[in-house]
């Protein structure tokens, strides 16, 4: 299921219509509606909120299994861990999400015929304020999309939200995300975590900038925690 279809069933499970779940969320009913079309998707607050709602886990709702208990190993890692420094720590990240991208993004598209199913982050990028997102956070849902759109070396996909980056992206598009090591190259569209938030933004000079004139830029600093999360390639014609 996805999670719209489990939102929806948790919805009718608890008895209110699109309409009085909109009003206690406080969005209007296509706001809702295309939370359970796959259209659209909660941000961290409205999640917690439909959680409250219809007396459902984020776990329930966004269908994560039960985390796998911590060995004794990993717990001696996660010491070891904690004693570096900055330096330390990145060196360390950047070799775990080398092989994190090696062991699992060959497994992020299937394809089947004419249609390739590929993951795509339930937790939308920002193309205007920042949301807090993350490339491990494991909210995904397999979608499918015809194979003759997808971009061959495309590894997943996520949701846009915002205006910030129009004509280009629009609220509510998929876009393909090749991931990548190194940041991406000034004129380049990328997902950025910037102290935690969630952007799809092009790269500029010392900034992460918009295509929509009415949205500046925002400036860069060296004791941001800025990441690449991978390079935009596009999105499918839907």
């Amino acid at each position: 299921m996805t999670f719209g279809q489990r939102l929806k069933a948790a919805r009718v499970a608890m008895g209110f219509s699109q309409q009085e779940a909109a009003q206690a969320l406080g969005v209007d009913k296509t706001t809702y509606s295309g939370y359970e079309t796959g259209r659209r998707q909660p941000d961290l607050a409205r999640l917690r909120r439909l959680c409250q709602l219809l007396e459902s886990s984020a776990d329930q709702l966004l269908g994560l299994a039960p985390p796998a208990p911590v060995t004794l190993q990993e717990l001696q890692s996660i010491r070891k861990y904690r004693t570096l420094d900055i330096h330390g720590k990145r060196v360390v990240d950047g070799a775990l999400e080398l092989e994190y991208d090696r062991m699992t993004h060959v497994v992020e598209q299937e394809q089947k015929g004419a249609v390739t199913y590929i993951n795509c982050y339930d937790l939308a990028v920002s193309a205007g304020p920042g949301e807090p997102w993350a490339d491990d956070a494991g909210y995904k849902t397999r979608i499918e999309i015809p194979t003759e759109q997808v971009p061959e070396d495309a590894h997943y996909c996520a949701r846009v939200n915002g205006d910030s980056m129009e004509p280009a992206y629009k609220d509510g598009d998929i876009v393909f995300v090749k991931r990548q090591d190194e940041m991406v190259r000034v004129g380049e569209i990328g997902i950025f975590s910037l102290n935690g938030e969630g952007y799809i933004k092009r790269m500029g000079q010392g900034c992460l900038e918009s295509l929509n004139p009415r949205y500046g830029p925002i400036p860069l600093h060296s004791y941001d925690d800025l990441r690449c999360q991978g390079r935009v390639l596009g999105k499918p014609s839907l």
